[in-house]
């Protein structure tokens, strides 16, 4: 499918797959490389693999792996996680920047605001305290491009905006 999206372009095309990371096999990535994929933006649910089996129904163990196999295979690799409370919050998500600053302190990584829906609909959003905890607990970690996103979840009125601006400062809202 990549080799034909970019045949089928007048200029030249970037294609990205987003991904839990399920399928993410060595075997996998090296078709994907031939196959001309770019990059990936990676969603890691979360680190702790009893959290991880209870959210997704499966185990982690290689989707903690993609992303060295991603990014030694040449792909351009972004990573999202979801702070959950009560599920994935910032021990499991310092976890998951200590493994991603391990392969590349400068790849791309965004903290997402968990919002209830599905089977998590007793589950409360991030407070912006708790969501600028996590930021400054994974910059202390070492990545140089943490942003924060779907900041309308956490942040509700003029002055939490400008509180947020204040404590991460533009370039953080992803």
């Amino acid at each position: 499918a990549t080799e034909k999206i970019k045949s089928s372009c007048s200029r030249e095309m970037w294609v990205l797959l987003e991904t839990n990371g399920y399928g993410l096999t060595p075997e996998n990535l090296d078709v994907l490389a031939a196959s001309g994929l770019d990059s990936f933006w990676l969603d890691i649910k979360a680190y702790d693999e009893k959290v991880y089996k209870e959210l997704c129904g499966t185990t982690n163990k290689w989707i903690l792996k993609a992303p060295e196999w991603i990014v030694d295979r040449g792909f351009v690799l972004e990573v999202s996680t979801l702070y959950i409370p009560g599920w994935v919050e910032v021990d499991q998500i310092v976890k998951i920047a200590e493994l991603i600053e391990s392969v590349d302190p400068w790849i791309p990584f965004t903290i997402l605001a968990f919002f209830p829906a599905y089977r998590l609909l007793d589950t409360r959003r991030p407070t912006l305290t708790e969501m600028v905890r996590a930021y400054s607990a994974v910059k202390s970690v070492g990545l140089k491009r943490v942003k924060l996103g779907n900041c309308g979840v956490f942040v509700n009125t003029r002055g939490d905006w400008e509180k947020l601006l204040r404590l991460v400062g533009f370039k953080a809202i992803g």
